[in-house]
């Protein structure tokens, strides 16, 4: 138990490495030569900000370092403090990057990066000193924001304050801190209400339904639809909500909308564990939209929370059950096909050829002329003859 404990930790630990990693485009272009030059001619700036909205949707880290490699910013001389900084992240050894963070900032202690590096390293290792230095850290991220004019994600001014704030909610939502990581949320949208940070959206839905704060959820949902989009992540917190307010017929409706947007939604709820599989998501090496992966990293956040609601787990399952039921060509009406008594003493592979055609029943085959059923690929007379022998009256020509 305590080794698997571990591994969450490290898996934690990994992603906010990868997830918070501060490339601070604004403070490199303040000391370019040309800052924000572009290294791939046939890119336009119009271009690069497709790939910034992108990201910012995704949170795909490929398209970060696709950005780092198309943005140049021509000879850019740093500090000794930027360079201390830069030698302790190309550290591999974790232990070894810290030493050498907590020696830098031992004589640069307002270094911002060094800062956040040092809080995202020992981020598993929650105390109340640890809590005192990261409120003090949000201060001074919401005093970076406010410098920037609290812009959006789109400003790069606003990209490193806003990724401290991300960061600052997760370790509050992830150690039960409810209450503080609403007043953050609360606060994000007074200011902004789009292009949040990488990440921040399913975050929020996640403090909301802590909270049990299922209207949040829901204008938010509605706001997107009323912009023409419909984001996966988004709509299976709605479903969770409505089901912590035991709404359960709103949710089924809602479950079919998300398995219309996203094909993979059975494979994600198809066992009592999908709640423990969530941490999947941690270990991802590409994101794909409206994908089982999609749906586990938006509901990553939350799992502590709902490891606490066995009726939530139970009622996903059963929902996900009902509605793979409800298809024309469920596994269940497979096997009823299969053993039923026209289907006797014909051979498996045959069932599966009539079923990919479109036939799960006595009366689907009676619909059909027999020179029709002769037509599927993989079925000959044979098997005509024994359906016919087993009391299937097929339609006349």
């Amino acid at each position: 138990m305590a080794k698997k404990k571990n591994r969450e930790k490290e898996l934690k630990r990994k992603q906010r490495r990868e997830d918070n990693k501060i490339i601070d485009f604004a403070s490199f272009a303040e000391k370019a030569d040309y800052p924000l030059a572009l290294s791939e001619p046939e890119l336009d700036e119009e271009s690069v900000n497709r790939l910034f909205k992108e990201f910012e949707q995704t949170g795909n880290s490929e398209i970060l370092e696709q950005l780092a490699s198309i943005l140049e910013f021509g000879d850019i001389e740093m500090d000794e403090a930027d360079e201390l900084f830069y030698q302790a992240m190309e550290e591999v050894d974790e232990e070894i990057q810290l030493r050498l963070l907590t020696n830098l900032l031992a004589e640069y202690p307002d270094h911002f990066e060094a800062r956040f590096q040092s809080l995202i390293l020992r981020s598993t290792e929650f105390s109340a000193d640890y809590f005192k230095e990261l409120q003090d850290f949000y201060q001074v991220a919401l005093a970076k924001w406010k410098k920037a004019d609290y812009e959006s994600w789109y400003s790069l001014e606003a990209r490193s304050p806003l990724t401290v704030i991300t960061f600052v909610t997760e370790i509050y939502l992830q150690e039960g801190l409810v209450g503080l990581a609403g007043q953050v949320v609360d606060f994000v949208r007074s200011k902004i209400d789009e292009a949040f940070p990488p990440g921040f959206i399913h975050l929020m839905m996640s403090v909301y339904n802590a909270l049990y704060q299922e209207e949040d959820i829901e204008d938010f949902y509605e706001e997107q639809l009323a912009q023409d989009w419909q984001d996966d992540g988004v709509l299976v917190h709605l479903i969770i909500a409505k089901l912590l307010n035991g709404d359960i017929e709103a949710a089924r409706a809602l479950f079919a909308d998300l398995a219309a947007i996203n094909g993979e939604v059975l494979h994600v709820f198809d066992s009592s564990y999908w709640v423990h599989l969530l941490d999947m998501a941690n270990e991802a090496s590409a994101y794909r939209p409206n994908s089982a992966l999609s749906l586990q990293i938006a509901l990553h956040p939350l799992q502590a929370f709902l490891l606490t609601k066995p009726f939530v787990i139970h009622q996903m399952l059963a929902i996900a059950e009902e509605y793979q039921d409800s298809l024309p060509d469920s596994p269940r009406k497979r096997l009823e096909f299969f053993n039923s008594p026209c289907m006797k003493g014909i051979q498996i592979d045959k069932g599966r050829y009539l079923c990919d055609a479109g036939i799960m029943s006595q009366e689907d085959l009676e619909t059909h002329t027999e020179k029709e059923i002769l037509a599927i690929s993989g079925v000959g007379p044979a098997t005509v003859k024994k359906l016919k022998e087993n009391g299937v009256r097929f339609k006349k020509s």
